[in-house]
């Protein structure tokens, strides 16, 4: 399976909307291996894992995973190299219209009949503003979703609001953060294997709780422009969650 290009309607599109679909972009054999170490993430998630819906009050190995976390490539290298992953940085780059670096990625998976959505947020509220306008989101499912599942769902034209203002939610002991976008403007992005979205870094999204009776697994790969550094210049509401020890630590702000 060729990998397909940014064409010019696909960048224009972006560049408007701040988000985009790509059917039939990965090919599903590429990401036998990522799947299998993911499997392996979710058998193994308390000491693998986050539970990025980590709720106050509840102990650490009590923890629920609502939203299991982690950095499929941080354990293990070698998806550096993958496919999808080369694929990802230079269609992100076309869209963006700048030369981009993968900086990290993320599996994030949901149990069956969970009641927990991910709720809106811009990426750019938990990165700071060293990457104002910098930073590009591909999110990449292991198999069809749909709304029932925990699929994408973006603010039409969101990313020419500016960051909007965060809060952290007051029962969740994780690093998750919250907005409140004009809902009226939402676009659901169902997607069949194969196929991935991208965003902006100040598109508001979001995904919704996964009603089946199957996991709703996905990774999330987060690129940057290339020489850009990490995240910093962080906004007033950032916080840092270390769940080994459940420390918070607020970091500096402007």
């Amino acid at each position: 399976m060729a990998y397909p290009q940014a064409s010019t309607s696909d960048i224009e599109f972006f560049r408007s909307h701040g988000w985009l679909v790509v059917d039939d972009a990965i090919d599903p054999n590429d990401l036998q291996n990522l799947m299998a170490r993911c499997d392996e993430i979710l058998a193994n998630r308390s000491t693998m894992a986050f539970d990025w819906a980590w709720q106050k009050g509840v102990a650490r190995d009590a923890r629920a995973f609502k939203i299991v976390q982690a950095s499929p490539t941080r354990q293990w290298p070698e998806f550096d190299d993958a496919p999808f992953r080369s694929w990802a940085i230079e269609f992100g780059s076309a869209l963006l219209g700048d030369a981009l670096e993968f900086w990290y990625d993320q599996f994030l998976a949901k149990p069956p009949h969970n009641e927990t959505p991910t709720a809106w947020h811009q990426d750019e509220a938990y990165w700071g503003r060293n990457l104002d306008e910098r930073g590009i989101t591909c999110w990449m499912p292991f198999h069809d979703v749909g709304v029932e599942m925990g699929c994408m769902h973006f603010i039409d034209e969101g990313h020419r609001l500016g960051v909007l203002t965060h809060r952290q939610p007051e029962n969740v002991q994780s690093d998750l953060l919250s907005c409140a976008p004009d809902e009226t403007r939402a676009v659901a992005c169902p997607l069949k294997l194969g196929a991935v979205t991208f965003h902006h870094g100040k598109t508001p999204h979001m995904t919704t709780a996964n009603e089946t009776n199957t996991w709703r697994r996905a990774l999330t790969q987060h690129l940057k422009v290339v020489g850009t550094e990490g995240e910093g210049d962080h906004y007033p509401w950032k916080v840092y969650v270390n769940q080994f020890s459940g420390k918070r630590v607020i970091p500096p702000s402007r």
